[in-house]
């Protein structure tokens, strides 16, 4: 039967998941306590919850909870968070002051192993969104001015800190994106930007279309693609990108197509580790690997 099964897709010409067994964990908790999709990363799951974060570790234990803490603030929400190779926490925060009428601001959180947080990064008029933590341990975040920004200076989407707080780099200007809405307006949970082998990948789910762009890490820009239509993403070890809306599929950059992934899992397309997938079950406490043939 496998065989014949092999034979079809080779026939049909889609792609299939490598024919090795899957991996699956039951993890402790709902990953998705309010609707949310969790955030995969390094083998770490994030889920989202009442303004903060509930992270669980690799084997799927509880590992701690965060919440975000901004002085003078009264109210301080994590949009996005990512786990550095050490498990510590970072994270793009929103907040609205204490009554002085300048409206939002944001920054960036950084906890340790325990959930406390260590140290929060003020980053100005620009407004983090996304983060991810680089294999130097530096911070990368897309973000905006936030809405009704009265200026019409041009600024950087896609920016670069030290563990810090020192901006080292700053990259992908806000007029190379259609105007009408800012790309990298907030979007809580899942990923927006990964950093695989020397190529960071940013996905801006607010830009219309949604685009795809790749950069070095030097924010030289390597392609920049239309996903109309892929709303969660996988970037794998190899640079394979993997795409899910009523399907998997994996992106051909020298064409700019989607071709179809045969055999995935019922659940949402979490991302990657190394080259598996990872895929949030239907039931909501169950995460599941299936290697990813290219």
């Amino acid at each position: 039967m496998l065989t014949l099964f092999l034979l079809f897709v080779i026939a049909s010409g889609s792609t299939a998941f490598a024919a090795t067994s899957a991996k699956e964990l039951h993890y402790q908790g709902s990953l998705s306590p309010n609707s949310v999709v969790p955030t995969f990363d390094k083998g770490y799951v994030i889920a989202y919850k009442d303004g903060g974060v509930v992270v669980y570790a690799p084997d799927g234990s509880l590992a701690y909870g965060a919440t975000a803490h901004v002085p003078g603030a009264r109210l301080a929400n994590i949009l996005n968070a990512s786990i550095d190779a050490d498990g510590t926490l970072v994270a793009a925060v929103a907040y609205y002051d204490d009554g002085d009428g300048h409206g939002p601001g944001g920054g960036i959180a950084l906890f340790n192993r325990t959930g406390a947080q260590t140290r929060f990064i003020h980053t100005g008029e620009y407004l983090p969104t996304q983060v991810c933590v680089g294999p130097d341990h530096s911070i990368w975040t897309l973000g905006w001015r936030g809405p009704g920004d009265a200026s019409k200076d041009d600024y950087f989407v896609l920016r670069n800190y030290s563990p810090t707080g020192q901006e080292m780099g700053a990259f992908l200007a806000r007029s190379s994106f259609a105007p009408e809405r800012d790309p990298a307006e907030p979007c809580v949970g899942a990923w927006s930007i990964r950093i695989v082998n020397g190529r960071i990948g940013a996905r801006f789910c607010s830009s219309s279309p949604m685009i795809f762009i790749e950069t070095d890490l030097k924010g030289k820009e390597l392609g920049r693609w239309d996903f109309a239509g892929r709303s969660l993403l996988a970037f794998t070890q190899s640079g394979a990108i993997y795409g899910q809306e009523h399907d998997v599929a994996v992106f051909d950059r020298s064409t700019g197509r989607w071709h179809s992934v045969a055999g995935m899992p019922p659940g949402k397309l979490l991302g990657a580790d190394g080259d598996n997938l990872v895929f949030s079950m239907k039931d909501g406490s169950t995460v599941r690997w299936v290697p990813a043939s290219q």
